[in-house]
This record gives C-alpha cells, sequence and structure tokens, in this order.
C-alpha cells in the first residue's frame, strides 16, 4: 500500500511541475546605498551651472550683496557730520561795501552854497572764528571810509577813517570746559565707531546668512535626489508586483498599495523641486547685485562637503569673550559714553554764564587839510594807514559779562533727568549681558544637541538601509509582503532626510556658536 502511494506521488509529481507556471526570477536587493553629499541640481534650460563653495558664496556676498553695499555707506555718512562739525570751528570772512550820497540845505552862515552834498563810502573786511579750545570767539575787523562834501567849511576833504579792531570773547563758567559744538564733536567720534562696529555687525550676518542659505539649498538638492531614488524604488517595485500578478504568484489588489507608494513618491519629488527653487533663491537673494547678474541667471550648485568634525565647546570662556568683545554690547558701551557726554553737557548748562571780553583797536586818520577853503596840507588814504602802523592812536578795553538764570530749575532738571537716564542704559547694559550669556550658553548647548542627534540620525539610517534591505530580501522568496517593503523603503527616506537635516543642524549650530560671540542680532 505505502509503496503503491510512494509510486503514484512520484508519478503525479512531475506532471504538476509541468503544468504549474514558472516561479519569477528572484530580484536581488533593490535598496540602494545612497551616499548624502553628493547630488547635483537639475538642469535648467538656458541656464549654466555655476559650482560654488561657500568661502566663494561668502566672498561674492562680499562683494555684491546690496544690504552690505547700503551699509558701508554708514560710517561714510558719519564722516560728513564730522565734517560738518569741524567746520564750525573754520574762520569766516566778512566784506561790505556801502555807498552814500546825501543833499541837504545849508543852515550854516558862514557857507555860501544853499546846498551842501556829502558823499560817502565804506570798504570793510572782517574775520572771526570760534576756537577750538575752551570756547573762545576772536573776532577782527578792517574798516575804512572816505567822505567828500562840497562844502568849504570842511577841513578834510576828502576824509579818510581806518580802524583795525580785535576783539576776544571766553566764558570763565558755562562753556569754558564743554560747549554744544563741542560736544557734537566728541559724539560724532563716537559715533563714527558705532557705525564702523555696526558694519562690522551687517558683514557678520550677512556671512552666516549665506552660509544658512547654502546648506539650505544643498539639502533642498539632496532631497530631491533622495526622493527621486525614492520614487525609483516604488516604480520597480510597482513593475515587480505587476509582473507576479501577470503570472499568477501575485493577487491583482496586491499592486494597489505599491501604486499609492509611487504616487505619493511623485508628489514628494515636487515638492522637494519647489522647496530647492526656494532655497536657491534665497542664496542668490544674498549673492546676485541684481535681476541681470549673472549667478542670478545661473543654476547654483553648492559642492561644498558637509564634512562633520567634532566641535569643543567652552561655553564659560566663550561667554567671557562674547560679553569682552561682542558687538552689540560694544555698542552699547559706546552709547553709553555718548550719555556721559551729554550728561556733561548737562551739567555745564547749570553754571551760570560768566564772560571775559577784550578788545583792541588802532584808528586812523587821513585826507588833504583845508582853512578857510585853502589847502593848508596835502594828504590822502596813506595817512590813516601810516598811523595805523605806527600804533599810534591805540585804545584797548577789557570787560566781564554776568547771566544768572534764578534758581536755574529747568537745567537743574535737565540734568536730573539725564542722570537717571544715565542709570537706566547701565541697568540695561547688564540685563544684556545676562541675555547674552544665555544667548552663547544656548548656543553652545545646541553644538553638542546637534552633534548627538546627527550620530543617532545615522545609526537609524544604517538600521533603515540593512531592514530596508533584509525586508526585500524576504519578499523576493515569498516570505513578506508588498506592504511591509513599501514600509521600509519609506522608512528609509525618512531616515535618510533626518540624517541630512541632523547633518545640516550641527554645521549651522557651530557657526552660529561662533557668531554669538562676536556680533549681535541677525543670522538665520
Amino acid at each position: 500500500m505505502w509503496a503503491l502511494a510512494l509510486g503514484v506521488t512520484l508519478a503525479v509529481t512531475p506532471a504538476l511541475a509541468q503544468d504549474a507556471p514558472p516561479a519569477p526570477q528572484t530580484r536581488g536587493p533593490v535598496v540602494d546605498r545612497y551616499v548624502v553629499g553628493q547630488a547635483a541640481p537639475e538642469v535648467t534650460p538656458g541656464s549654466s551651472i555655476l559650482p560654488l563653495t561657500l568661502e566663494q558664496a561668502m566672498d561674492m556676498a562680499l562683494e555684491k550683496n546690496l544690504d552690505l553695499k547700503a551699509a558701508r555707506m554708514n560710517p561714510q555718512g558719519v564722516d560728513y557730520q564730522l565734517a560738518a562739525a569741524r567746520a564750525a570751528f573754520s574762520p569766516q570772512m566778512t566784506s561790505l561795501y556801502s555807498y552814500r550820497n546825501a543833499a541837504s540845505p545849508n543852515n550854516n552862515t558862514l557857507e555860501a552854497r544853499s546846498t551842501v552834498t556829502q558823499i560817502g563810502q565804506n570798504y570793510n573786511v572782517g574775520m572771526s572764528q570760534t576756537m577750538p579750545w575752551y570756547g573762545g570767539r576772536l573776532t577782527a575787523n578792517f574798516n575804512n571810509s572816505r567822505s567828500a562834501t562840497n562844502s568849504s567849511q570842511a577841513q578834510r576833504n576828502p576824509s579818510f577813517q581806518s580802524n583795525l579792531q580785535f576783539n576776544y570773547t571766553q566764558p570763565l563758567l558755562a562753556g569754558f570746559r564743554i560747549d554744544q559744538t563741542r560736544n557734537q564733536l566728541r559724539t560724532l567720534s563716537v559715533q563714527r565707531q558705532i557705525a564702523d562696529i555696526q558694519l562690522l555687525t551687517t558683514i557678520e550676518n550677512t556671512k552666516a546668512n549665506v552660509r544658512t542659505a547654502y546648506w539650505n539649498l544643498r539639502q533642498a538638492i539632496e532631497q530631491i535626489e533622495i526622493q527621486r531614488r525614492s520614487l525609483t524604488l516604488a516604480q520597480r517595485l510597482f513593475e515587480d508586483n505587476k509582473t507576479k500578478v501577470e503570472i499568477g504568484t501575485l493577487a491583482p489588489i496586491e499592486t494597489t498599495t505599491s501604486e499609492t507608494q509611487v504616487a505619493n513618491a511623485e508628489q514628494a519629488l515636487l515638492n522637494a523641486q519647489i522647496q530647492w527653487r526656494t532655497a536657491e533663491l534665497n542664496l542668490k537673494r544674498l549673492l546676485a547685485a541684481g535681476p541681470d547678474d549673472e549667478v542670478y541667471r545661473a543654476t547654483i550648485n553648492p559642492v561644498e562637503t558637509a564634512a562633520l568634525t567634532i566641535q569643543s565647546v567652552d561655553i564659560p570662556a566663550a561667554v567671557q569673550r562674547a560679553i569682552a568683545e561682542r558687538t552689540d554690547l560694544t555698542q552699547a558701551r559706546r552709547n553709553l559714553e555718548v550719555s556721559r557726554l551729554n550728561l556733561e553737557l548737562t551739567q555745564n548748562s547749570t553754571k551760570p554764564q560768566l564772560d571775559l571780553q577784550a578788545g583792541y583797536n588802532l584808528s586812523g586818520l587821513g585826507g588833504p587839510q583845508f582853512r578857510n577853503g585853502e589847502l593848508v596840507e596835502p594828504g590822502g588814504y596813506g595817512q590813516a594807514i601810516s598811523t595805523i602802523r605806527g600804533f599810534d592812536l591805540p585804545t584797548w578795553n577789557l570787560q566781564f559779562n554776568f547771566t544768572y538764570p534764578l534758581f536755574m530749575r529747568a537745567a537743574k532738571a535737565n540734568y536730573a533727568r539725564a542722570q537717571l537716564q544715565l542709570q537706566q542704559s547701565m541697568a540695561q547694559i547688564q540685563a544684556q549681558e545676562l541675555t547674552v550669556s544665555a544667548q552663547v550658553t544656548n548656543a553652545g548647548l545646541a553644538v553638542e544637541n546637534t552633534y548627538k542627534q546627527y550620530q543617532a540620525a545615522q545609526k537609524a539610517r544604517e538600521v533603515a538601509e540593512r531592514n530596508a534591505e533584509a525586508e526585500q530580501t524576504r519578499f523576493d522568496v515569498g516570505m513578506s509582503t508588498n506592504y511591509n517593503v513599501v514600509q521600509a523603503q519609506t522608512n528609509l527616506t525618512t531616515q535618510r532626510l533626518a540624517e541630512l537635516r541632523a547633518i545640516i543642524s550641527y554645521l549651522n549650530a557651530v557657526a552660529e556658536f561662533d557668531r554669538v560671540q562676536r556680533v549681535g542680532g541677525g543670522g538665520n
């Protein structure tokens, strides 16, 4: 009986083997081992590829960035303000010419004419200058006049008068140590330093923005490549499933899952391409000098390799460096210096006004002399000048002017308010130092945390690759379902994106940690 059954079995088995459909060929693993950082951007029709390293991108931004060009003009603007303020100490020249012709009825019985005519002319020139020290002001005037008449009673006709005057005004109390003009020069000098600090801040923040935009573009390009590979895997799985359906080893309904995966992968690829366009425009905005720039029309390929090196983090030392050197704190301290200078000016205004005025004059007179209409002694303008040269008729004067607003209520109130503002600024700097300390500490912790996140993402990606490959192998021998393969491939894509984001996050964290020690504000 057992022999008969065995014989029937052996006889039937070859026949069944001939009638059964052939089993599909076992495919090798379709999981690709993609290395992050080797993708190239898509070629846009009519656009050339512009390979850029990170250093080249930063150099280009420093040369072409429009916001940076505008920021470089700010120090020049303060220079012009300083030049205008210094002009207050430049000498000022004045000049005057006047002519007067006057006719009047004669009321002198000794004069034969019924109408007396007088012609007068003035030729004056002067110079004045505010001194850059102690608030003094020097004035020098040289006045000349010529007078001619038809009267026979004139002793000199024409008559020449010359006068050389020197006057110096010196404040002794208010305005002696400091005044508005000199204080403006001091504060503008500090403002010039602040403008340089602000320019440095703009430069560093521009470099930080370029760095972030550069790596975001690299991430977007890598994301396109990853999504394209994911789509390829989904399409291969879908084609394999269709083949298995055709030969009858897989139910037709099983292709629905893999077909859905293809559609999802296509949508993800489209989203990645949109993000790439946005990331590229963000970088071009920082690099191009305008829409006609070649950089703006080209397709940028960030060729820098995202190389990771362990960054040593010394948070206490970084905090000390930031408090000592950071530009926003330095700018705040410069503004505090301006407040102290303004406080000194306000304090000076509480003093009474006491001015010393000193003057020295030389006079001269010349012209032909007449007596009873007859020439007694010839002369002219040279006589007046000779008298001045000889210091024959000197006059000097000295006076004090004193002004004191009773109670000085307004000046004292302004001084008290300036003191309060100075104390408030000092408190704000202390608060700002605390904020900077917290910011630097957070940036240092971010470096440590993002590196740990990268290590975890790297391990997760390696595990996902092995799992996807194993799942594909099991599926090829009939030990898994297409759903499990799709899930494994989806998880692999997710882990690849997570690893890429972790790399970029770490690089940005390292750069940000360095930036926050040197400059404030800005940065992405």
